[in-house]
């Protein structure tokens, strides 16, 4: 195939998605920004932002020889990590993540996904992953503290021997549930778990459970799956619809008669509201995002409200680190409302700690990660208790800062006053 013929097919796959590429008008806003383009390494072979959609218009454009499918231009379109900070500052409103998960999803139909390391594999599925891992946690967590198993893990998955992986669960939060008394209540609320607080922290998930009863809600489980972002991310697309439709299929009943969708992943509350919609259309997509609520949101809704109120407590200090995601969902100044209304003081710190979900464990990836998070560490105080909202946020600082981590909702929990 000649690399006329690869640009053809390359943009007939890119879709209609490639117009936006060129509103580009390459004023590299999105350069100050963007985590992977203010690294030591970033200023060369086009490593940066606007170098990437520079290469993404030019074959829209059909300007040069560029061929599509060479892994040098796959490896710098990998760079992105759709931290979203660039869709915030670029005059055009172009949406440069999508752009990317759309040219690695346009990549991968012709090269197939055996392209991909067998950790990206795994991670797509992480759903699957997980529950197996569950089942045999003894010995699931016996090998991931074990410096041997983790070399050969790094040898045949790509995912760095260093990078902090999370332990798992022998019960998973759904096992948990089903095995509880349900007990009507008169305001009924849905639970999207995702894969995180079903199979490695359950106790998120029954700290959910404890609060929302408590204020008087009936907590219900839909079948469901997880949200998928690994595969969205990765350009694969195919497998993230299959989970999609099957998720909206299950929770757009109770959008669709007024009960909210409550969600304590970040990943798992964009993809519900946005970022579904980004790669396919359903009819369930409008009446779910509608319903869906992040944790903080409720919480602080249920606070204005009067439904919750707070012990007096003695005062904490803690430092908030902004996730990505948390402020593309508009959180922070709900969690900071939140946080103070539970006597917690806590500076904000938006810096990027630089895991991205699960890109920064990969070994291609690791050292631009612990760059990135070398930064945020100069603004962590020693001994501080640092809160964030992300769970692959809370597992890179707790490996790069050495910081005592938490969920907001772990610090808030303890501080509500009983309701019943």
């Amino acid at each position: 195939m000649n690399n006329e013929t690869a640009r053809e097919q390359f943009r007939a796959d890119l879709g209609p998605i490639q117009n936006e590429v060129l509103r580009c008008i390459r004023c590299g806003f999105c350069n100050a920004v963007c985590p992977t383009s203010n690294v030591d390494s970033a200023f060369r072979d086009s490593r940066t932002s606007r170098g990437r959609m520079i290469l993404i218009q030019s074959l829209v454009q059909d300007v040069g020889d560029l061929d599509p499918y060479s892994p040098d231009l796959k490896n710098l379109v990998d760079l992105c990590y759709s931290c979203r900070r660039c869709t915030e500052v670029c005059p055009a409103g172009i949406p440069i993540p999508d752009l990317n998960s759309h040219a690695r999803y346009a990549y991968l139909k012709r090269k197939s996904s055996t392209s991909l390391t067998l950790g990206h594999r795994i991670f797509s599925n992480y759903g699957t992953f997980d529950r197996l891992a569950s089942h045999f946690a003894f010995l699931t967590n016996w090998a991931l503290r074990r410096e041997i198993a983790r070399t050969i893990m790094e040898w045949t998955t790509h995912i760095d021997a260093q990078a902090r992986l999370p332990s798992f669960s022998s019960e998973s939060f759904e096992s948990w549930f089903r095995k509880r008394k349900d007990i009507p209540r008169a305001k009924r609320i849905v639970y999207f778990v995702d894969s995180y607080a079903n199979y490695n922290a359950p106790s998120v998930g029954k700290t959910v459970v404890s609060v929302l009863e408590n204020l008087g809600y009936q907590v219900i489980l839909p079948p469901q799956k997880e949200s998928g972002m690994p595969a969205v991310e990765y350009g694969l697309f195919d497998k993230a619809r299959e989970l999609a439709e099957y998720n909206l299929k299950h929770l757009a009943p109770y959008a669709q008669e007024g009960t909210k969708i409550l969600c304590t992943s970040l990943a798992a509350a964009y993809l519900l509201k946005d970022g579904y919609s980004s790669f396919m259309a359903d009819s369930n997509l409008a009446s779910v995002s509608k319903a869906v609520i992040d944790i903080a949101q409720f919480l602080y809704g249920e606070y204005e409200s009067g439904q919750l109120r707070f012990r007096t407590e003695p005062k904490m200090k803690a430092q908030y680190h902004v996730c990505c995601l948390s402020r593309t969902l508009g959180l922070i100044p709900v969690t900071t409302k939140l946080l103070h209304a539970a006597g917690i003081e806590a500076e904000v710190i938006e810096d990027c700690c630089g895991g991205a979900g699960v890109w920064g464990t990969f070994k291609e990836n690791y050292p631009i990660s612990s760059e990135i998070a070398e930064k945020l560490s100069k603004r962590i105080e020693p001994g501080a208790l640092v809160l964030t909202e992300s769970e692959t946020c809370r597992l890179q600082i707790e490996n790069h800062v050495k910081s005592t981590v938490r969920f907001p909702l772990e610090a808030i929990a303890p501080r509500v006053e009983s309701m019943n």
